[in-house]
């Protein structure tokens, strides 16, 4: 079996005196105030009321919602971890969320970094600029691959973050960039993506109109198109991932077909990375419902596997 070495790498990105702030510096903490399950949009579609109200009662847990500085820009990032007293430090999952603007992180995805906290570990879930109240403008994968970049050193002001375990978990447009991020030189131990997009132009060719939604974000679009669908579509250069991957997908996802994983999993398979595929015979885009806790289970475990003494 491939040995692979946590490297610390440093980016000549993670420092900006544009404004005399470091990248990582931390601006603020405070706790999220979560809503009621019937305030949170479209969050049936995630988890039950009962699971989400266990989640945000749990006193075991703390979620925190932290602004830090990414290349001049006050963006947000989502701590969750468990609240424990010895000083051990816990191995982190940087979560890379899906879908465009959005304001619920922390509550759609409670339940998921309760589990994730309960088995030891501390989640970093990074908002994007443009997000959660953050600055900037999301460009799908564009300069928001920042606001990751700039999670490393962040993980320098969280004393509890044991940087010799870091891992990624993406989810859907997440998982796009998941793969995004480790071709830039992200060190993790191992990555899991959720329905991701690894041909960014089959899935325009799938769905049309959500060409629309690109079009809107790059007014350049037409004449950068080429450029722009290659660099977000990790099969155009698989044989740059060298991280091993957690391949899941829904057999029944309805937004992004399970041929994206596939034909992924067999270029994997091309140039010998290490990897594993799960397709969810009756699972969705997002792996929830009855499938969530296998899904969970997967992931814990294919960390574990390559976790750091």
């Amino acid at each position: 079996m491939k040995k692979y070495l946590l490297v610390v790498c440093t980016f000549s990105m993670f420092l900006n005196t544009s404004r005399g702030q470091n990248n990582g510096d931390v601006v603020s903490r405070s706790p999220v105030a979560f809503p009621s399950y019937a305030e949170v949009k479209d969050i049936s579609w995630y988890y039950e009321k009962s699971t989400y109200e266990d989640a945000i009662k749990d006193r075991s847990i703390a979620y925190e919602k932290l602004t830090y500085y990414s290349n001049g820009l006050k963006v947000i990032a989502i701590i969750t971890s468990p609240l424990q007293k010895t000083n051990q430090k816990l191995p982190v999952i940087i979560f890379n969320r899906g879908s465009f603007i959005r304001n619920d992180i922390a509550y759609v995805h409670a339940p998921l970094f309760q589990k994730l906290a309960h088995e030891g570990f501390m989640v970093v879930a990074p908002a994007l600029r443009q997000s959660e109240g953050g600055e900037g403008k999301d460009e799908l994968g564009g300069e928001d691959l920042h606001d990751i970049m700039n999670i490393w050193p962040l993980l320098e002001k969280l004393p509890g973050a044991d940087r010799k375990n870091v891992f990624m978990l993406g989810e859907s447009r997440g998982g796009m960039m998941t793969y995004m991020i480790l071709k830039k030189g992200f060190q993790v131990r191992a990555a899991a993506t959720i329905g991701a997009i690894t041909d960014l132009q089959a899935y325009i060719t799938e769905r049309p109109w959500g060409e629309n939604n690109l079009k809107k974000l790059w007014i350049d679009y037409e004449q950068q198109k080429k450029v722009i669908l290659q660099d977000r579509s990790v099969m155009a250069w698989h044989d740059s991932i060298q991280t091993p991957m957690l391949i899941l997908h829904g057999a029944k996802d309805p937004q992004v077909k399970p041929q994206h994983a596939l034909q992924l999993a067999q270029a994997f398979s091309n140039t010998g990375n290490v990897y594993e595929l799960h397709i969810f015979s009756e699972g969705n885009h997002i792996l929830s419902g009855a499938v969530s806790e296998a899904r969970d289970e997967m992931v814990i475990a294919w960390f574990r596997k390559f976790m750091a003494k």
